[in-house]
Parts: C-alpha cells; structure tokens; sequence
C-alpha cells in the first residue's frame, strides 16, 4: 500500500502537463531536416554551451542540466542549441502549477502591464492568500515587473522557449519540476522570527536596488559571481539566510528528485532541465540520491508562529475598538 501523502506528495511536485506533451509530428521533419540530431554520447559534453552540465551520459540516461539567467536572450537560445545537440524525448523546467501560465505568456501584453502595473493588478495577483504571504507574494511579482520594465524582456523565456521546442519532438514531454510557489512563500515566512520579518521587509521596502544592465546579464552565469551575491545580501541582513535556505536549498532538492523521476519515468531518457543559474550547484549535489521519504517534509506548511494568531486578534480588537470610538463620538459628541 502506498503512503497518501506520498502520492499527494508526487502529484503536487511532479506532473507533466498532459494537454501539452505530444508534438505534431508533421512539423518534426521540417524543422530537423537537414540537421544532426542525437551525437555520440561520448560527444555530448564536448558541444554543450558553458552554462550547461552533463549530469548523467551512460546506458541508463543522458542528461543535460542547462543554467540560465531568467531575463538574459542568450539563455533562451542555449536551450534551441542543446535541444539540437541532444533531441531530448523529456525535458523539465523550473515551474509549478502556479507559474504554468508563463509557457503561453503573450510577451507584448506582459511588457505593456509591467509599464502600467499599479495596486489594482497587484492586489488580484494575491487575492485569496494571507496578509504577509501575499506581501512577500506581491514584492516578487513587482520585482519581476521591474525587471521586465527595465530590461525589456518578459520573465521566462528559456521556458517558453523549452515548451516550443519540445512541440517539434515526437514523443517529447515537458515536466514541472518545481514546489509550489505558495508553499515556498509560506515556508519562507513561517521560519522568521518576529524580529527578522521585521529585518527583511524594512530592507526590501528601503533598499535602492541597482539598476540592471542588459549588457552584464550574462556575469549571472558565472557561479561564484552568483554566490558573492548571496553573501553580500546574507551580510547585510542575516535573516535572507534563512529565507535563502527555503528558496534556494530546498527547491535543489525538490528539483534534483523530480529530475530523478522524469529520467525513472521516460524510455531510453535523454533529458534536459532548463533551472536558473543559482540552482545548479545544489542539484548537482542531491541528483541521484533524492528518496521521496525526503521530498513530503519540503511539500508541508508548517503550522503559523505564535505570534500570527495574536496580531490578528490584535488587529481585529484595534478596528473593534476604533468603530466603537468613532460612534460613540457621534452618538455622544
């Protein structure tokens, strides 16, 4: 007998998007006409672009880890080129179901809503969530606006790029290999303290972030450049170590086992994983040796500090209290 929450476990992280996975076939042959598609496994690693990892290249599978730098147009083109090198029959991204709607994102409309994105879109983007998750839910999302309004280029497009590409192979399927961007909000929350929340929103609220240059986007490539980033904010304010942990660590884990299980579920796998750049390390580290007993503590919410539930009350008797003194000023001047 299976565990439940071992199955609920398996469905929430990895499901491959049914309506999406099978090509056409009649458009195959133009596309590859003319083309190389599968290279010796030994020649593999030799014609991979430098952000890409050849993680496995034996009898059992191949495949190819690809880091990107999410608004960078060179990482969109490195998926067409390994996609050409390896005619991947299975390929992940870095996405749940929450974030699905990248894949068919119309890049024109988004840039145009990142111009004029106002409190109005924001407060429907977390409609329905908790006030400090959907907080630190709503900062994500204008982040990623800023960045799109900044640098021109709309958010995900190496896996808009990977979904396209994987419309031209026969028999190919695309995999959400992410945790739930909810869940990881909620555990990123739930393990600050009272003190180090405060620490995190007063510097994100205060922080003036450097402009981006499109022209060195592609130093994000570069690993150690992408962990001094993590320390310089880690030294600034301690607390992102935490949250670090939640958002980075724990989605490697999550990553490297769902990697692990579109190799277990594909026939004869050759399998490229489309991860951001800052992913790479970790998953390397925990591919192949990730049990699903380890994934289910990453998939729970733990229940809300102590504090939660008290400055709810606190707030509900504060407006309590405020109507009471609003009339009876009316009432008794």
């Amino acid at each position: 007998m299976k565990c439940p929450i071992c199955v609920i476990a398996r469905q929430l992280l990895f499901k491959n998007i049914e309506s999406i996975v099978t090509a056409k076939p009649n458009t195959v042959q133009t596309y590859y006409s003319q083309k190389v598609l599968l290279r010796k496994k030994s020649d593999v690693s030799q014609h991979l672009p430098k952000s890409a990892t050849l993680l496995q290249n034996d009898k059992q599978a191949t495949v190819v880890l690809l880091g990107t730098v999410h608004f960078s147009k060179q990482s969109i083109e490195d998926v067409s080129e390994i996609v050409k090198i390896l005619n991947p029959n299975g390929i992940l991204v870095e996405l749940c179901r929450q974030r699905v709607s990248l894949l068919e994102l119309d890049e024109k409309k988004f840039l145009e809503d990142a111009k004029n994105f106002d409190s109005k879109k924001l407060k429907q983007a977390v409609k329905g969530q908790n006030l400090v998750t959907g907080m630190l839910h709503a900062m994500l999302l204008k982040t990623y606006a800023d960045i799109a309004k900044e640098l021109g280029v709309a958010p995900g497009g190496e896996f808009r790029r990977a979904y396209h590409e994987m419309q031209k192979i026969p028999g190919c399927k695309l995999y959400l290999g992410d945790r739930p961007i909810q869940i990881t909000i909620a555990r990123a929350f739930q393990s600050l303290s009272v003190y180090e929340l405060g620490q995190v929103l007063y510097h994100i609220s205060t922080s003036n972030p450097k402009p981006l240059d499109k022209n060195n986007l592609e130093k994000y490539k570069d690993k150690e450049f992408v962990q001094s980033q993590f320390e310089e904010i880690i030294k600034d304010v301690p607390a992102f170590k935490k949250i670090f942990h939640v958002f980075v660590d724990e989605r490697d884990k999550c990553l490297a086992y769902s990697l692990q299980e579109c190799v277990r579920s594909v026939e004869n796998p050759r399998v490229l994983g489309v991860v951001g750049m800052g992913h790479v390390d970790g998953i390397i580290k925990y591919y192949g040796k990730m049990k699903q007993e380890d994934i289910v503590p990453l998939l729970l919410i733990p229940p809300p500090p102590f504090y939660v539930p008290i400055i709810r009350k606190g707030l509900k008797f504060t407006f309590y209290f405020l109507l009471f003194s609003f009339f009876y000023r009316i009432i008794f001047g």
